[in-house]
Order: structure tokens, then C-alpha cells, then sequence
């Protein structure tokens, strides 16, 4: 049965769905690596075997394949982030959070960084494609921290003092400032001394 691109919205059909979802996958890995002003609407169609009628049919300009391939690295970074954060009871089980962060990027060929971080670089003083999404991105990423934040306040493993909305800003942020100079740097310390800092601040407020 088709649906609607809600970028478009267009109608399209189940092959449509998987054709356009092909697309904006293979963008988005080309965009956080060379950078969305070197990639072209040409590029993606090389890479992914697509005429330019095709990606036409799709995108109307590069500006509406940018704006998906934002939505796309958020939905690529929440399913990871909503995957570790779901289990964690305590302070403590953030540890292993931050170590799964800072494993993912070990495998990666070299110090990565933060994807969404890199479209933000580009993107955030743009007025036209991605940056309403990218503000978007954040603040939900923020958000699946204070939920996770709010549970433990609940269950009495954060004071009741604790502003779990502030302290996953603070995470967030840290957690950024330590992506971003592990890729300038290409070593993990600073991510694992960030992480390490923003654990340590949210353990001056673990409850009993």
C-alpha cells in the first residue's frame, strides 16, 4: 500500500520506500565522511547505482536530501543510544554506556567523532537545509538521557534534589566536547576523561 514521503509528500510505494531509504543511507555515510558541501546529488547517484531521474523522483534539490539524511543519522544514533541507556538501574550501569560509546568508536578505521556533530559543524550556520532538524536531533538525544535521568530520581537512586533535565545537558555536552577533540586528536583520552567527568559529576547526586 503507498504512504507519503513526510518530506515531499509524495505517495510511494513499498519498493519506492526501500529505493529512497537505499539512498539516504548511502548520503548520509558519504556526508559525515567527506563533508555535505564535497557530496554531490551526482555522487550518491554513482554510489548507489541510481539515475539522476531516480534521485529527482526523490529529492527535489540537494537541500531535501540533506534534510534527510539528518533524520537519518538521529534515527541511527537514537536506536544506539536507546539500546544502552534502556537497561541502566544506576549510576554505576552508565559506565557501561560510556565504554560502549568509546568501544564504537575504537572500531571504526579512525577517531570518527560524533556524526550529528559533524553534519552540526557544517549545517548550523545555515539558514536553509538540516538546521531545524539538527536542534531537533540534540534535544531528542538530551531527552532519552533524562528520561533514563528521571527513572533513577524515581526509584531513589538520584536525590530528589537532582534536576535530571540540567544533568543530561551536562552529559551531553561533556560527551560531545570529548567526541569532538578525540577526532581532532585521533586518541580516545579526551572522550574517556569527558565521560569520566560527567559520571563522576552525576555520582555527587546517586542516592541510596
Amino acid at each position: 500500500m503507498p504512504s507519503t514521503d513526510t518530506i515531499t509528500g509524495r505517495a510511494m510505494t513499498s519498493r519506492g520506500r526501500q529505493t529512497r531509504q537505499r539512498i539516504v543511507e548511502a548520503a548520509s555515510d558519504l556526508m559525515v565522511e567527506r563533508g555535505v558541501a564535497t557530496v554531490s546529488l551526482d555522487d550518491v547517484g554513482r554510489v548507489t547505482s541510481t539515475s539522476k531521474s531516480q534521485m529527482y523522483h526523490y529529492f527535489s534539490s540537494k537541500d531535501g536530501l540533506v534534510d534527510a539524511v539528518v533524520l537519518c543519522v538521529r534515527d541511527r544514533i537514537l536506536a544506539f543510544q536507546g539500546d544502552l541507556l534502556v537497561t541502566v538501574a544506576s549510576v554505576d550501569d552508565l559506565q557501561a554506556w560510556a565504554d560502549a560509546i568509546v568501544a564504537s568508536q575504537r572500531q571504526a578505521p579512525s577517531w570518527a567523532g560524533c556524526p550529528l556533530g559533524t553534519l552540526a559543524s557544517e549545517l548550523i550556520s545555515e539558514t536553509g537545509a538540516g538546521r531545524p532538524d539538527i536542534g531537533e536531533a540534540f534535544d531528542s538525544w538530551q531527552l532519552l538521557l533524562q528520561v533514563v535521568l528521571d527513572r533513577l530520581r524515581d526509584s531513589g537512586r538520584l536525590r530528589a534534589d537532582a534536576d535530571p533535565e540540567r544533568l543530561a545537558m551536562a552529559t551531553l555536552a561533556a560527551l560531545q566536547g570529548g567526541l569532538l577533540m578525540s577526532k581532532a586528536v585521533q586518541d580516545e583520552t579526551p572522550l574517556v576523561v569527558a565521560l569520566d567527568a560527567a559520571i563522576a559529576h552525576l555520582h555527587t547526586f546517586a542516592g541510596a
